[in-house]
């Protein structure tokens, strides 16, 4: 099989259905969608390119098939994104996402299929199969999140810039209650260009301008409904809090403890066997939290995460 990936079998006759997927961008940062053919499932919709893993095939070589017949390009490198498992009325699908990070070739719809490159915020006005839609809201969010530090240091008006230049362009607003200071913070990250969460309280998020909420466990856990904010995300350690948060609608999951970190050394960490376990095919993106630096977003990401989280390791001083 290629391209336009064919979802016609039957769901109760096996396992989900493998398939890769290609997130690819060109030079001006525009992703190249395919649109699947008005009688497929999913007709009309958008989605990444790939297809159907066929049996003793690495996902690395089905890419590479599935995109040279499908769209006449080459992969010359690639990168874990996400997997996402999705179960349709009539099957299941597990997607194993790549970002194509260097291809060679110009991209045609060799099989009569549409293709256009879209800007990325433009994905989320479009119409996907359900399975691809966790990745849209993943390409919507950084590699990076930043946790500030508590308490807050007196020179955060020079590191708080800094962290966000280094790349951490969502931050978590902890540790800090007073509504004017959480305001020049929300302030400072907007003018960056970060977002800003604060912690649990959505009322108080609206008040200083925030762009959502992160749920504290036991926050999210006495929590039926889903904040009414444009960002909700859930602290997570197992995989009741993973399946909670799925219930709840929310936007991302921070999983931890990956290692022991100084502030927690009674925690030995899950390590990154345990949070592939969890992490990978659960449809949110995911970032991995604690004891985690920037220069584990590989490892983080062929674990199945979306990115990475921290504290001391994001914060420049």
């Amino acid at each position: 099989m290629s391209g336009n990936h064919s979802y016609e079998r039957p769901r109760s006759a096996c396992a989900p259905l493998l398939v890769v997927a290609a997130i690819i961008r060109g030079p001006d940062g525009r992703i190249l969608l395919s649109q699947r053919p008005a009688h497929k499932h999913k007709g009309g919709c958008w989605e990444f390119p790939g297809g159907k893993v066929e049996q003793g095939e690495s996902l690395a070589d089905a890419l590479a098939r599935e995109l040279h017949e499908e769209l006449g390009l080459s992969v010359l490198a690639c990168q874990p994104f996400m997997t996402v498992q999705h179960d349709y009325p009539e099957l299941s699908v597990r997607l194993c996402f790549r970002e194509v990070t260097a291809f060679a070739g110009q991209p045609s719809g060799r099989e009569g299929q549409p293709v256009q490159w879209f800007e990325p915020a433009a994905l989320s006005e479009l119409d996907f199969p359900e399975a691809n839609q966790p990745v849209v809201r993943g390409l919507a969010l950084p590699d990076h999140w930043l946790i500030l530090p508590s308490p807050l240091p007196t020179d955060w008006h020079d590191a708080l810039p800094r962290s966000i230049q280094a790349g951490a362009t969502l931050v978590y607003l902890r540790g800090v209650s007073d509504q004017q200071q959480l305001r020049e913070l929300v302030q400072c990250c907007h003018a960056h260009g970060a977002q800003a969460l604060v912690a649990d309280d959505s009322e108080l998020a609206q008040a200083v301008g925030a762009d959502g909420v992160h749920l504290r466990h036991q926050s999210a856990l006495a929590r039926t409904e889903r904040p009414p904010l444009p960002w909700v995300s859930v602290a997570c350690h197992d995989a009741p809090s993973l399946a909670h948060a799925q219930a709840l609608g929310a936007d991302m999951a921070v999983l931890s403890p990956v290692k022991a970190t100084p502030t927690h050394p009674e925690q030995p960490g899950m390590g990154w066997a345990q949070f592939q376990t969890l992490a990978e095919g659960t449809p949110i993106p995911i970032y991995a939290l604690g004891g985690v630096t920037p220069e584990d977003l590989s490892a983080a990401r062929a674990a199945g995460a979306r990115g990475v989280a921290g504290i001391r390791a994001f914060w420049r001083r």
